[in-house]
C-alpha cells in the first residue's frame, strides 16, 4: 500500500474523466493514493466528486473550444496556482489544452508529468493556422513532461518524425481499458436482418455520411439490412446538425437511437460495429464491440486499423469511401453464420488479451512506481 501519495488527472471534461477513467482512478484509491481530479464542471461532474479518496477541482478557464490567447494565459495561470497548492506526486494531462498548458504549468513547477494523446482530433485534420500553432506549441510544451504517452503507433510516428517530442519519451498505451464484464460475450445470432451498429459523436471526421452513403447503397441493393446511428451531438466545428440526422432517418436510411452512457445493450443487439472515422486515439467503441463478440468494419486509419486484422476480426475500407464501405459491409453480410460468428469471437480474444482494463491499470500503477517523483 502506498500512503499520502497524491495523483492528479487533468482533462478537458469531467465527463471523459466519468467516461474513460473512472475505473482508473477507483483502482488508484483502492491501492492507497489520493486522487485529485482538475476538469471543468458539467453534467458528468456528480458522479464522482464526492468518490471517498479524490478531490474534484473546478477548471473555470478551460474552453476546450475557445482560441484566446488571454483565456489560455489564465488557464496557464489557473494551473499553477492549483499545482502549487496541491503539489501532488505526478500530474497525468489529457486532450490539447491540458497537455500543453498543463505540462508548462508543471515543470514551472517542478512537478512530474506525463501528457497522455488520445488522439489528434480535429485540429490535426486542417491544414491551416490552427494546426500550425498547435503543432509549435506541442513542440514547445511537450519537452518537459517525464513521457508522452500515445494509443497508437501512428500517432507516436507522427510526433517523433515532426519532432515535436524528443526521442525515447514516448510510449505506447494499449487504450483506456475495456470492462470485459461489462461488455460480456454476446456471438452472432440469425436475425431476419443483418444490424450494422455506428457508435460515436455525431461529426463529419467520424465518418458519418460514409456510413449513411454505405447505407444507402445496401438497401439500393435490396439487402436486408439495419443501419443505427447512435451518438450525441456536439459544438464541434465539424459537427452535423440534429436536423439532417432526422432527415436520414425520416428517408429510412438509418435509425437515430440517440446518446447512452450505457451502450452494451445497443451493441448487443447489433451484428457488426462500424467506424469509418477519419483519425482515432484507439476507439473504445470498437473495443466494447469487439469485447461483446461484434464484427468491427472501420477505415484505414491511425488508431482503427490497429485493432482489425483483415477477415479475421472484421474489415477496412478506404478513408472517406462510401461505397467501399459498402462494399466491405456487404462482404460481411453475405458471410455464413459459423463465419460471422468466428470473427466475433476472434475479436473478443484479441480484447482479452491486450485491451482489458485490468492490463491498462497495471501500465498506470507500473509507470507510477518507478518514474520521478515529487517531494
Amino acid at each position: 500500500m502506498v500512503s499520502n501519495q497524491s495523483i492528479a488527472f487533468v482533462a478537458n471534461t469531467s465527463w471523459s474523466i466519468y467516461k474513460f477513467r473512472l475505473y482508473l482512478i477507483e483502482k488508484l484509491i483502492e491501492e492507497g493514493f489520493t486522487i485529485r481530479v482538475l476538469a471543468p464542471r458539467d453534467s458528468y461532474t456528480a458522479q464522482f466528486e464526492h468518490l471517498p479518496g479524490l478531490t474534484y477541482i473546478e477548471l473555470k478557464h478551460l474552453r476546450a473550444r475557445n482560441i484566446s490567447p488571454w483565456q489560455d494565459w489564465r488557464l496557464y495561470r489557473e494551473l499553477l496556482a492549483h499545482y502549487r497548492s496541491l503539489r501532488p506526486r505526478l500530474i497525468f494531462h489529457y486532450t490539447i489544452k491540458a497537455n500543453i498548458f498543463g505540462s508548462l504549468a508543471a515543470a514551472r513547477t517542478g512537478i512530474p508529468s506525463i501528457s497522455v494523446i488520445t488522439g489528434l482530433g480535429y485540429t490535426f485534420a486542417r491544414k491551416d493556422w490552427l494546426q500550425s500553432v498547435v503543432r509549435l506549441l506541442y513542440r514547445f510544451a511537450l519537452q518537459r513532461p517525464a513521457e508522452v504517452w500515445f494509443l497508437n503507433n501512428d500517432d507516436c510516428h507522427t510526433f517523433t518524425t515532426e519532432k515535436l517530442i524528443r526521442s525515447g519519451k514516448s510510449f505506447l498505451l494499449p487504450g483506456e481499458g475495456v470492462d470485459t464484464a461489462a461488455f460480456p460475450p454476446a456471438p452472432y445470432e440469425p436475425r431476419k436482418e443483418v444490424t450494422f451498429l455506428f457508435i460515436g459523436r455525431m461529426i463529419r471526421h467520424k465518418g458519418v455520411f460514409e456510413f449513411i452513403q454505405a447505407a444507402r447503397l445496401l438497401k439500393q441493393q435490396g439487402l436486408a439490412v439495419r443501419c443505427q446511428l447512435l451518438g450525441f451531438f456536439d459544438d464541434n466545428p465539424a459537427a452535423i446538425s440534429r436536423h439532417q440526422v432526422d432527415e436520414w432517418n425520416r428517408q429510412g436510411i438509418v435509425d437515430y437511437l440517440g446518446s447512452a452512457d450505457h451502450v452494451a445493450p445497443f451493441i448487443e443487439q447489433a451484428d457488426c460495429i462500424v467506424l469509418p472515422s477519419y483519425r482515432e486515439g484507439i476507439p473504445l467503441s470498437l473495443l466494447e464491440g469487439a469485447s461483446m463478440c461484434k464484427t468491427l468494419i472501420a477505415a484505414d486509419t491511425p488508431g482503427c486499423r490497429a485493432l482489425i486484422e483483415e477477415g479475421i476480426n472484421g474489415y477496412l475500407c478506404r478513408e472517406k469511401d462510401g461505397p467501399h464501405l459498402a462494399e466491405k459491409m456487404a462482404t460481411y453480410y453475405h458471410l455464413s453464420a459459423d463465419a460471422k460468428r468466428q470473427m466475433g469471437m476472434e475479436g473478443r480474444k484479441m480484447v482479452l488479451q491486450s485491451f482489458t482494463r485490468e492490463i491498462v491499470a497495471g501500465i498506470y500503477l507500473e509507470k507510477i512506481k518507478i518514474l520521478p517523483v515529487n517531494h
